[in-house]
């Protein structure tokens, strides 16, 4: 997993932000550990002593830069909201149309997922560890969804924009845990196959309608 010096680290509760790269780097390490055992053990069965002996760091080292669990457990999801929003920018840019990037963006959705599958343990998991963290993780998703969305009014049937992020949302996470419950390789060609029936959703409608 990439990690981000966050420009709002300091923002963040509980959390000291590192002066140097080699701080920064240092406080990585922990971060991999505490990813690392959060997804294997869980939050409650994993000590602080736990992550920082698996990131052969000192325990002294973890309070420079975090005030307890709670809080590099709020780095790690705040990280992963920053890190799937850049893969999400980085795949559709340059698309034109609504529908080609929703396309492409689950497609990179998927392929995050699939390849990071712990991001759901954990970033699901702050939703009884950190409930404000989980709401916000999604209400802050929904809302720069719905400005995107709203820049492309004449492509899109007339709904409620907060309801068409969250649905659309919900298809993109949902679709994703399909492919890392079936336990094997996705390759491209299975891929082409769900974005193709998710785009033939989208744009036909999944119920039929009755002859007139």
């Amino acid at each position: 997993m990439e990690y981000i010096f966050l420009n709002n680290l300091d923002e963040i509760k509980g959390i000291n932000a590192p002066k140097s790269p080699l701080g920064f780097s240092k406080m990585v390490k922990l971060c991999e550990s505490a990813e690392m055992l959060f997804d294997k053990k869980g939050f409650f069965q994993t000590s602080i002593a736990d992550i920082c002996r698996a990131a052969h760091t000192a325990v002294g080292t973890f309070y420079i830069y975090f005030q307890d669990k709670t809080a590099i457990y709020n780095y790690l999801v705040r990280n992963y909201y920053v890190v799937i929003k850049r893969h999400l920018n980085e795949n559709i840019a340059g698309l034109k149309t609504r529908l080609e990037i929703e396309c492409a963006g689950l497609r990179a959705f998927i392929r995050f997922g699939h390849t990071h599958p712990q991001c759901y343990k954990i970033i699901w998991g702050s939703s009884y560890i950190s409930p404000d963290l989980f709401e916000n993780y999604y209400t802050d998703f929904a809302k720069s969804y719905v400005r995107a969305l709203d820049k492309t009014p004449e492509q899109i049937i007339d709904v409620d924009y907060s309801t068409a992020a969250f649905f659309l949302m919900g298809i993109a996470n949902f679709i994703c845990l399909k492919t890392i419950f079936n336990k094997s390789p996705l390759p491209e060609s299975k891929l082409d196959e769900i974005i193709a029936d998710t785009r033939k959703i989208l744009t036909e409608g999944l119920f039929k309608r009755k002859e007139k």
